[in-house]
């Protein structure tokens, strides 16, 4: 059977008049003629019978999952899908805490209570590294003794839903960043050896790790290494359109249903083709040149970490994915100042900068031409920096105690849509309850979540890295300067 793209091609080139949205007609310039809505002999996405089916059924065959689904409102949508398919309102579920802001917003739409865990932080270059089996066992047993324990004194009065496991406090499974956004992997298939066993669900954002298990130099991907849902942006690290992603259901402990009916919930009723059609061309791509694209990949990449071990102050990092590259400027630039010169000076546009360092991109589809050009941009730098001979200031990190502070938390997130807030200046908020989230996009971490006590470390460290440069996101005033607190 023709791919998507094939088929809307030969579409836009027949005589068929479209009396049917969109309302471009499919003229006016190339993406408008692939630009189609559901009509005959082009599928449904969320009654797949036909073409948009045997697209998903090869994603599946490619990555290893049981059912592969297409989203074209991004991970954000399949997070949302994948957390409230697999938890019921009241579920306490275990969080690593440096979760996308989006698996917050699942929390709070589904009334759910939230176990934070804290992944360690990698004081040196300000990033938070994998989550260790270890890790989640602990938190585990701490939780089933307490579970244990309530459960004795509320005797009948513990919830059930119909269908489902006993309410009795325990936790009901796992939300998982890994790769992080600087390519850091978790213990993904002990910790799911962990949750099993005590028939818990393990949900994986795996955002930036699409590309994974396609080559011996990166990751295995969490879908073969027993996660029960996992979320993959096709459009950040393939060559994909941005918004496109992947929802793989890899077991039977989340129902199909379920999904499905959430996939009608959260995604657009007006799926774009083209985003589909690429996605397909995506998934193709690897099944055809996957094999060759990335065995070439991994030596440009393994040259360039090769030629940058010479350089004496600036620090590149190698990750668990060596897709992401790690820059920090050592001693002499913060991450914000690395940023500014490379876009400025060089010309590249890094993907984001932190504390201590820049974070770059790598893909398949960069060049020789791309390495080339960061790797010199580097080189020059560092040579700059050896020919002062001066020892440099070493810069304050300006994210590492935000990655390490544990907010008191005092209601769940969702509690707080009943309780009145008032809005007050952001450097008088020290001891009060937030109402809004608080974060830096990218990555989408928030440091702050509602119903989280603020402490003065975090508003010192809040105006730092406003004078800094660097725009806090979140509350509703825009600047930041006042934020949303519970009122007394």
């Amino acid at each position: 059977m023709e791919g998507i793209l094939k088929k809307l091609q030969n579409l836009s080139e027949s005589d068929f008049y479209p009396y049917h949205m969109p309302g471009h007609k499919r003229l006016g310039n190339e993406a408008f003629a692939l630009d189609i809505t559901e009509i005959d002999d082009f599928d449904n996405m969320y009654h797949a019978d036909g073409i948009i089916l045997e697209a998903q059924k090869r994603a599946a065959s490619v990555y290893g999952a049981k059912e592969s689904f297409f989203l074209v409102n991004g991970s954000t949508c399949g997070l949302l899908v994948a957390i409230t398919a697999a938890f019921r309102r009241g579920d306490k579920v275990l969080v690593a805490r440096n979760c996308h802001k989006a698996v917050y917003h699942a929390i709070e739409l589904r009334g759910l209570e939230p176990v934070y865990l804290y992944p360690e932080v990698d004081d040196k270059y300000d990033i938070s590294v994998g989550v260790t089996a270890k890790q989640v066992l602990d938190i585990l047993e701490e939780h089933d003794s307490v579970s244990d324990s309530n459960e004795k004194e509320a005797g009948d009065l513990c919830r059930k839903d119909a269908g489902d496991r006993e309410n009795t406090g325990q936790i009901k499974g796992m939300i998982l960043t890994s790769p992080t956004y600087e390519g850091m992997v978790s213990e993904v298939e002990q910790i799911a050896e962990l949750l099993h066993q005590r028939d818990m669900v393990l949900i994986v954002d795996e955002a930036h790790g699409a590309h994974f298990g396609f080559h011996e130099d990166f990751p295995k991907s969490a879908v073969t290494m027993g996660a029960d849902l996992v979320i993959q942006s096709l459009h950040k690290t393939l060559p994909s359109m941005t918004q496109t992603a992947l929802l793989h259901r890899c077991s039977e402990r989340v129902e199909l249903t379920r999904v499905q009916k959430y996939l009608g919930v959260y995604q657009t009723s007006s799926p774009s083709y083209v985003f589909m059609a690429y996605m397909d061309e995506c998934i193709s791509l690897l099944q055809n040149k996957g094999a060759e694209l990335f065995e070439a990949f991994a030596g440009r990449l393994e040259r360039f970490y090769k030629r940058c071990e010479s350089l004496t102050h600036i620090k590149v990092k190698r990750t668990s994915d060596p897709g992401k590259v790690v820059i920090c400027g050592g001693d002499f630039y913060s991450g914000k100042e690395l940023h500014a010169i490379l876009r400025e000076r060089y010309h590249l546009q890094p993907e984001m900068c932190a504390g201590s360092y820049v974070l770059a991109i790598m893909t398949v589809f960069d060049t020789e031409e791309g390495f080339e050009r960061l790797y010199k941009a580097l080189a020059e730098l560092d040579g700059e920096l050896v020919a002062k001979k001066a020892g440099g200031k070493e810069k304050e990190k300006t994210l590492v105690s935000l990655l390490k502070e544990r907010p008191v938390k005092k209601y769940n997130p969702w509690v707080l849509e009943d309780k009145a807030c008032e809005k007050i200046k952001l450097t008088e908020t020290a001891g009060r309850i937030s109402g809004e989230y608080i974060y830096l996009y990218p990555p989408g971490i928030p440091f702050i979540v509602p119903g989280e006590v603020i402490s003065k470390e975090m508003i010192k460290a809040f105006v730092k890295l406003q004078k800094e440069g660097y725009e806090l996101q979140g509350p509703a005033d825009g600047t930041c300067e006042r934020i949303a607190v519970v009122s007394e």
